[in-house]
């Protein structure tokens, strides 16, 4: 783990006194090394934390390059063999890589990482993200002078950085709950997108995407079962031997769900058992954490569950916001923040199990299946879609299956409608009712796939890359945690896209989507704790807000009445606030608006 920064100013030499600012506004990223780098026009900071592979100070500098990377790789020494080059730190053999492959270097590596290269005899600047996002990355360019970080709160100690609103992505970020790669809520301010390298040679920005999932062409017919799930189980294996290496002071958060156990059994079955933590609130009125710790004890595991007060609840917000430095507005995350604190008294690492709902179907597609057959049968019904137009609200099976995903909005949340944002936005200018589908396009474009395989594809672009994943990031390195997802295994990311959308949501079977998973743990775990509902990271929603929770509410209120950015009706606000125990999702909004106007307060943005 570690916290990247950067400055290249082709006009003049970076002031070297900016390293240390930068490197302390990222000291909660790595606190076991900071270097920095000052050549030329370049200046590089690096904060680093060791884990149980070989670790060096970065950057590493060779006699072209200048080299740092937040992560690591899957196989540095398959890497370095190829090379022929004796294995170092990762970064090291990442070095290597670069003055062999150049910027196809991310094509023919893989691994969650993040990494800033400078090639002095090229005087060019490439920025890499990881395939799925794990590693964050933000930019800005001011004519000559490029800045970039590991987390955008660090380029605002940079003097030519200002803090002005971006109010053009305001409705995306009203609409999905965040705002996706590349862009951010402050103007001039970009993030660098998942599996893209961004180069910059002081005259061009350039974005290029290096990789993308290849997933089943339709009509493609699915393995036999048997063959499916142990080639499944083969994978899970050897990506958990790899993230969870003997010695390895880690962690599992089991959330009861399907990926966190299969994690927790697989890595029960290598000999690495690992100790598992369930977060809940005292007034959850739907609690998971019994059935986590059921699955731990089935399974014979150190059982932790952190219950949080209704008081820490409250604290916790403040520190989030500030944790997550540029907003999500998931509630969840308070719950995450004080889960990471409470991990980090027992362990370093953390693994978790996210990616299984995106990449084998949660319990969100089984629902669309059932759309999508109705959809498939009034396809050829004539006047269907003409009788009930192309209005928000309309029946989602109205839509043609090859289109039912970008015209139904499917993709990362679904918070303010746009009449939602009519009655909330001062300015109709911002509603922006075309954005569910200007974000989207992009992502549903050239995907070559059935329905379902298409819709998954999008959750992963837009939930788990730009909301699920850095919001475990953010509030698990904010804790001293170096976070882990074996399920994103680059090989597991391949099986699983490969597998029919027909497959992972066989007719009929309602709650067994995900069926390969369910399959690996069959014998493992008893069948009642496998085929249930389940629901996320547990949030405070109405009823805590408007109980328990109640002087946060109204002091939050109170401060988004203010509205120091000009944004919101009065009226709107008051009708969100209105319906708090009535309407789930008012909770939900209510939530997003005070971690904007939060955000906005703390960081100064105006």
């Amino acid at each position: 783990m570690g916290g990247l920064a950067g400055v290249i100013d082709l006009n003049h030499r970076p002031d070297p006194a900016l390293a240390d600012v930068l490197g302390a506004a990222l000291a909660h990223r790595g606190a076991d090394a900071a270097g920095s780098v000052t050549d030329g026009p370049v200046l590089f900071a690096h904060r680093g934390r060791q884990g149980a592979r070989a670790f060096v100070r970065e950057p590493v500098v060779t006699d072209d390059l200048v080299v740092m990377m937040d992560g690591w790789l899957d196989d540095p020494e398959g890497v370095a063999r190829e090379l022929g080059v004796p294995q170092g730190a990762d970064v090291e053999v990442l070095a290597a890589a670069w003055r062999a492959w150049g910027a196809q270097t991310p094509v023919r590596v893989s691994g969650p990482f993040a990494a800033a290269v400078w090639s002095k005899r090229h005087r060019t600047l490439w920025l890499v993200r990881d395939r799925l996002g794990a590693r964050p990355m933000f930019w800005t360019r001011h004519g000559a002078r490029f800045a970039f970080a590991s987390e955008l709160p660090a380029l605002f100690e940079l003097p030519f950085v200002d803090r002005r609103f971006n109010a053009a992505h305001l409705g995306e970020y009203l609409s999905f709950q965040t705002v996706h790669a590349p862009r951010t809520l402050v103007r001039d301010v970009f993030q660098v997108e998942a599996a893209h390298v961004l180069s910059f040679d002081g005259h061009v920005v350039t974005s290029e995407r290096y990789w993308a999932p290849r997933f089943a062409a339709p009509g493609t017919r699915s393995d036999p079962a048997d063959v499916l799930v142990a080639r499944l189980q083969g994978a899970v294996e050897r990506a958990v031997r790899r993230d969870v290496p003997r010695g390895t002071d880690a962690a599992l958060y089991l959330s009861g769900g399907l990926g966190s156990t299969a994690i927790a059994a697989a890595a029960r079955e290598l000999g690495r058992p690992l100790p598992t933590f369930t977060v809940t609130f005292t007034d959850d009125p739907n609690p998971e954490a019994p059935f986590a710790g059921r699955i731990a004890r089935v399974l014979g595991l150190d059982h932790h569950e952190v219950v949080v007060g209704s008081a820490e609840l409250a604290d916790a917000f403040d520190r989030a916001v500030v944790a997550l430095g540029h907003p999500i507005g998931n509630p969840a995350v308070l719950l995450e923040l004080l889960l990471a604190s409470a991990v980090a008294e027992h362990a370093k690492v953390v693994i978790t199990g996210h990616g299984s709902d995106e990449l084998f179907g949660g319990r969100a597609v089984s629902p669309i299946a059932r759309d999508l057959r109705i959809a498939r049968r009034v396809a050829h019904l004539p006047g269907v879609r003409h009788l009930f137009g192309r209005r928000e609200g309309r029946p989602r099976w109205t839509v043609p299956p090859e289109r039912f995903g970008i015209e139904n909005g499917l993709g990362g949340a679904s918070l303010f409608s746009t009449p939602h944002r009519e009655r909330l936005l001062r300015d109709h200018a911002l509603v922006d009712p075309d954005v569910r589908t200007t974000v989207l396009a992009p992502v549903y474009a050239g995907v070559d796939t059935d329905p379902i395989n298409t819709i998954l594809h999008a959750w992963l672009r837009t939930w788990l890359v730009d909301e699920r994943l850095p919001r475990v990031d953010r509030t698990a390195t904010r804790a001293g945690l170096h976070p882990r997802h074996p399920l994103l295994d680059h090989e597991i990311v391949s099986i699983a896209a490969a597998l029919p959308g027909t497959a992972k949501v066989p007719d009929g079977k309602g709650l067994h989507a995900r069926w390969p998973l369910r399959a690996m743990l069959a014998g493992v775990v008893p069948g009642a704790l496998l085929n249930r509902p389940k629901r996320t990271m547990p949030a405070p929603l109405g009823p805590w807000l408007v109980g328990p929770g109640r002087l946060l509410l109204e002091g939050r209120l109170r401060r988004l009445r203010t509205d120091r950015l000009g944004l919101w009706r009065p009226e709107g606000i008051d009708a969100l606030r209105a319906k708090l125990t009535t309407d789930p999702n008012a909770a939900l909004q209510l939530w997003a608006l005070f971690f904007l106007d939060a955000w906005a307060e703390h960081f100064r943005v105006s």
